[in-house]
């Protein structure tokens, strides 16, 4: 048979070349990094045969390509905005693996984030100690906002997924990083609250110690709710409380005391 004639490459006209403007590296690597956490938003509310367990490793390069290409020429309004090229994507992460760690990271940097942000919890503490709003209130409708916001948020659920893989140093790289940062303002938040309500911790424990406390009771509940939302009843049966925000104000009431001349705050059943 004669050789087949192989096709000219297709050129893009030079007009249209000089309306789109190349992108820079750390332009493509943001829309990537998005596009990547949009699929895994998706693929944490999927059901059928997919499992959750195994969410990051189904995020393939070229998918996420195709992802952060249509994001881009949606926020531009243009559908010929120039392609994510896999020339792009490997002057990047030259493999899969080494994307999969940056995005390890860039969901640490997200995740740890403060809920309610620190800025907006230091200004409801004190607002609520003006309005002389009780602290056992305070505490334990933050915790159920808190709770409430993980309960519906995918990644949350993808982070839990990730703890499978643990034993491999970089992702449990990526999660210490994520605790690190996320303890830095939750130390700070409840640093605010001591001071707002005039209390300080009991020796030996410290912030950082509640911290650690009432994010593990965070967690645990969290899961325990997905498992059976009705577990986490309040055994008062009070409206808007439960068994988990009573826990956690109870571990609040035993690591924290006044601080000496101050009157005590009156402790909640």
């Amino acid at each position: 048979m004669p050789p087949r004639a192989r096709r000219p490459p297709r050129r893009t006209p030079a007009g249209v070349r000089e309306r789109m403007p190349r992108r820079t590296p750390a332009e493509t690597r943001d829309l990537m990094l998005r596009a990547a956490l949009e699929i895994l938003r998706e693929r944490a509310q999927a059901t059928g045969d997919e499992v959750l367990a195994s969410a990051l490793a189904h995020v393939r390069v070229s998918q996420v390509a195709e992802r952060a290409t249509a994001i881009i020429r949606e926020q531009t309004g243009d559908r010929k905005t120039k392609a994510i090229t896999t020339g792009a994507i490997y002057q990047l992460w030259p493999t899969q693996s080494e994307f999969q760690v940056d995005l390890l990271f860039h969901l640490s940097d997200l995740q740890s984030t403060l809920v309610p942000g620190l800025p907006e919890s230091i200004l409801r503490f004190k607002q609520a100690q003006a309005d002389e709003v009780p602290l056992e209130a305070v505490v334990m409708q933050t915790m159920e906002d808190v709770h409430r916001h993980y309960r519906q948020d995918p990644l949350y659920r993808v982070e839990f997924s990730l703890l499978i893989g643990a034993n491999d140093p970089r992702l449990r790289a990526a999660l210490q990083h994520r605790m690190a940062a996320f303890y830095i303002s939750s130390d700070q938040a409840w640093q605010a609250l001591l001071d707002a309500y005039d209390l300080r911790m009991r020796e030996p424990f410290t912030v950082r110690h509640l911290s650690q406390a009432i994010a593990a009771q965070i967690a645990g509940s969290v899961v325990l709710w997905f498992q059976d939302p009705d577990i986490l009843d309040d055994p008062l049966q009070e409206e808007g409380r439960s068994l988990m925000s009573r826990t956690i104000l109870a571990i609040f009431q035993r690591l924290t005391e006044p601080i000496s001349g101050s009157a005590a705050p009156p402790r909640t059943p």
